[in-house]
């Protein structure tokens, strides 16, 4: 096996656990078959420009993290995963939150 296919399969697979989104629902939602994602994610086969594009969009992630494994600077995918759990009438109290966080913050620079 490939081993640079086991890290990207890894990465996507760690991905999808921590949105906790099983693989036959992720496998639905991006539009291929359950095994044929846990081929990619064991490292067995390899993909598609256009799968790795729905696997990234799908997961949020940039194609840099699933290929390379690294994470831009001003990543914000993780912020928007816990958000797309939190019931929407929660999300004006959550923002109002955050914008004084970052005040704070930026005080302390």
């Amino acid at each position: 096996m490939d081993h640079l296919l086991q890290e990207i399969g890894w990465r996507i697979r760690k991905k999808r656990d921590d949105l906790g989104i099983s693989r036959e629902q992720f496998s639905e939602i991006i539009g291929i078959t359950p095994h044929f994602l846990a081929q990619i994610e064991c490292g067995k086969k390899g993909m598609s420009t256009y799968t790795l594009h729905k696997i990234c969009s799908g997961l949020n992630a940039s194609a840099d993290y699933i290929l390379m494994g690294r994470e831009t600077k001003n990543d914000t995918s993780k912020l928007n995963a816990l958000l797309e759990n939190v019931d929407p009438e929660y999300l004006p109290y959550i923002e109002e939150v955050v914008k004084s966080l970052i005040l704070v913050l930026s005080k302390k620079k």
